[in-house]
């Protein structure tokens, strides 16, 4: 059997045990991804440097990078129903190793910033494909424990990666962080190419920009879509200025703070597969509805808590609550649409959550200016119990 004709769900090969194999690559892949991302904002002082611009000036490359991962994701997952999730998939993984590739030589930053762009158009396919790729393969029945898998990617990333690619900027210089980003990728394109399975293709042959808009009109996909935004919008916001919090009012230096986020994302990794395991058993919406309203509890509770063993214990808490909604939540949102239409979907999902990031920062900067970081766990917690609420429309699929 040729292999763009082999259908990958265990449901209809017959495979009865879990497929690690496929979890851990997609995982490597928003791995990569959320790598990338997360690197630009230590090495900005000494691309700056380099290039002889400001650190403001050099924050352009976040902007444009942002802007084209959002905007060329809501484009590749329309295409990814249509050719497959792997051709995009292993596309997507090609333009990133080659795009960072090119970083490593870049000596001007109008190149880099072209560069960067680049870059987050690949990123926001890998994103887009490799969600869509796991809510395809895996049953639904152990869907949250892949999911779980991949969202370990998100926090593996902040924890090792970050620090990672950091100090080899400090020793080698940060072209050589794309370097090794480059070498990452490719090797996952090499892994991709060979290991993942395709699936044949049964979605419509021509695409509908109307189609777009009946995703707002189904309640259960318009949930699921504020659900996301209020999810990334609400975490994002409070980590955003914890680290001011604890300086401003603890006096803790950066390294501390450094070492305290590396301890709650440890906890986050730990808890990721657990939960996905968890709400395979026990329903994703449950776990999406406990885990967030725990939360939303953590949000202000961790702002009130003085310096001390409390308050470390208090954070990893709350990367544990923070942790176990994102694996159901992308298990349950999945599941809502058809595969014909999956990638669309979820990439108009991904748009939200980068919505939800910008709007919820917006409302939480002059917060933190004029009634402090307690204003801003209150504005988090809020938005967290607004999920639960989401959750009425997001129901779980009928199995009888």
């Amino acid at each position: 059997m040729a292999q763009s004709e082999i259908c990958y769900d265990p449901r209809v090969s017959g495979e009865r045990r879990f497929q690690w194999n496929v979890a851990l690559i997609l995982f490597g892949v928003l791995f990569l991804g959320v790598s990338d991302t997360q690197l630009v904002a230590p090495l900005l002082p000494l691309i700056a440097s380099d290039l002889g611009i400001t650190p403001g000036h050099a924050g352009i490359i976040v902007t444009t990078y942002s802007l084209a991962a959002a905007a060329f994701a809501l484009f590749v997952g329309p295409v990814s129903d249509r050719v497959g999730r792997k051709k995009v998939l292993v596309s997507g993984l090609a333009v990133f190793s080659l795009a960072s590739f090119f970083t490593y030589h870049v000596s001007t930053f109008g190149a880099l910033v072209i560069l960067r762009a680049l870059t987050g158009l690949a990123a926001g396919t890998l994103s887009t494909s490799a969600l869509s790729f796991a809510g395809d393969y895996y049953p639904y029945e152990e869907r949250g424990r892949a999911m779980g898998i991949l969202s370990m990617g998100y926090f593996v990333a902040f924890v090792a990666g970050v620090p990672a690619g950091a100090l080899a900027a400090s020793r080698l210089g940060w072209h050589w962080v794309f370097a090794c980003l480059s070498a990452g990728a490719g090797a996952m394109f090499a892994i991709a190419v060979i290991q993942l399975p395709s699936r044949p293709i049964s979605a419509p042959s021509e695409w509908r920009p109307a189609g777009l808009l009946d995703h707002f009109r189904k309640p259960d996909r318009f949930a699921g879509m504020i659900a996301a935004l209020l999810t990334s919008g609400g975490i994002v916001g409070f980590l955003t200025y914890t680290g001011a919090w604890l300086k401003t009012t603890y006096d803790i230096g950066v390294d501390r703070i450094g070492l305290l986020f590396m301890v709650s994302g440890a906890a986050a990794i730990a808890a990721s597969p657990v939960s996905g395991w968890l709400s395979d058993h026990a329903g994703k919406r449950n776990v999406i509805v406990w885990s967030n309203i725990v939360l939303a509890l953590l949000f202000v509770i961790v702002a009130r808590t003085e310096s001390g063993v409390w308050l470390v214990m208090g954070i990893a808490t709350l990367s544990i609550a923070a942790s176990a909604r994102q694996a159901p939540l992308h298990a349950l949102t999945t599941e809502i649409v058809v595969p014909e239409i999956r990638g669309e979907y979820i990439a108009l999902r991904n748009a939200f959550s980068q919505l939800g990031i910008a709007a919820i920062a917006a409302v939480a900067a002059p917060a933190f200016d004029r009634r402090g970081f307690s204003a801003v766990a209150a504005i988090a917690a809020f938005a967290t119990l607004l999920i639960p609420i989401c959750c009425i429309w997001l129901k779980e699929p009928d199995r009888a």
